[in-house]
């Protein structure tokens, strides 16, 4: 929904604004109205005579004071009074002391000044509302970030629980456990993938090789492997949010691990397509003594919601992690009901 937008004017707004950068530009504005007033005035004279003197200038003074401020207004005020008392009066150029003038004239100076000032306090009472409303927004917009990244969170987090209990369920011994997990895993990645639902857009995308590169980043001004000891190749590839958000795990998990191994060691991020299946590959190279996974337990789990296959191998001078897992998101496993549960 497009929030209201508060305006003080209808279509000159923008060549009002451009008014207020121009210093004495709504001065001039101001005489510009009158002399419009006047030419309006001098047409209509057959019609009017004498009489009627102020009465064209009265738009000039609420259009100065609506558009322009009190100031332009009081001005546009001055100039018709001058203009009237002294042009078009009965006998121009002269002080018109009559009875009937001076009435004509307190009146139009009277009504002015009560109009300047309503339209004044208009104006005022406008511009309070739009910056209440200005800040009113903002707060409402730093909520709505906050909320979205505290639920982005729990939805990280729930996703992260159903890998470790459906990995634990499959390394349970009592099948009775092992079911109880499993339905626990299952019921937790549907949580969390209904809690991203809400979060807005859960068929996002993300560019696999920029999300790397920011969580190198991330990693290396924490204390993590530095930058430029990291070699990310993902090309164009992009992976359902769900995927980044557990590769993302595995791959801040290693970039920990390594920030304790020699100052030699590099890290190789490579993302691979093969069809409907990808191949994640985390190639840690070094002078020796290179590191496996420190968290292997994580690893697995990952591997295991992402329906995957892992693989860890180690040389004299590196370490290799290799995920392989289906392209796609893969159902959460079915669930399989007891008399008694845990969950």
């Amino acid at each position: 929904m497009t929030a209201p937008v508060f305006s003080l004017t209808p279509r000159p707004a923008a060549v009002l604004a451009r008014l207020q950068a121009v210093p004495g530009a709504r001065y001039w504005a101001a005489g510009v109205l009158v002399l419009l007033a006047l030419a309006v005035r001098l047409t209509l004279s057959s019609a009017m005579g004498n009489g009627y003197g102020y009465t064209c200038f009265y738009p000039a003074v609420i259009l100065a004071a609506y558009w322009l401020g009190a100031g332009p207004a009081l001005l546009a005020t001055g100039l018709s009074t001058a203009i009237v008392y002294a042009f078009l009066g009965p006998v121009p150029l002269h002080w018109n002391v009559d009875g009937r003038g001076l009435v004509a004239l307190a009146f139009f100076l009277v009504s002015s000044l009560l109009l300047i000032h309503i339209l004044s306090t208009i104006r005022a009472q406008f511009a309070l509302l739009a910056a209440t409303h200005a800040r009113v927004e903002a707060l409402a917009t730093g909520q709505a970030e906050l909320f979205h990244e505290h639920a982005q969170r729990t939805t990280d987090h729930l996703q992260l629980i159903s890998a470790i209990l459906q990995l634990r369920a499959r390394e349970e011994a009592d099948p009775m456990v092992s079911r109880v997990l499993t339905n626990a895993a299952s019921r937790t990645l549907l949580i969390s993938r209904a809690h991203r639902e809400f979060t807005g857009n859960p068929d996002r995308r993300i560019p696999f090789e920029a999300f790397a590169h920011k969580l190198v980043q991330a990693s290396a001004s924490r204390g993590g492997l530095p930058v430029e000891k990291v070699r990310i190749a993902g090309g164009d590839l992009d992976v359902p949010l769900e995927h980044a958000t557990a590769l993302g795990l595995v791959l801040l998990e290693y970039l920990t691990t390594l920030k304790g191994c020699a100052s030699a060691t590099s890290l190789a991020v490579i993302l691979a397509d093969t069809g409907d299946q990808r191949t994640l590959n985390l190639v840690a190279t070094g002078d020796g003594n290179v590191a496996p996974p420190r968290d292997i337990p994580l690893f697995e789990a990952v591997s295991e919601q992402l329906g995957g296959e892992l693989l860890i191998t180690r040389g004299a001078t590196g370490c290799g992690v290799r995920i392989s897992f289906p392209a796609t998101i893969q159902p959460a496993l079915p669930w399989e009901p007891v008399s008694v549960s845990l969950h």
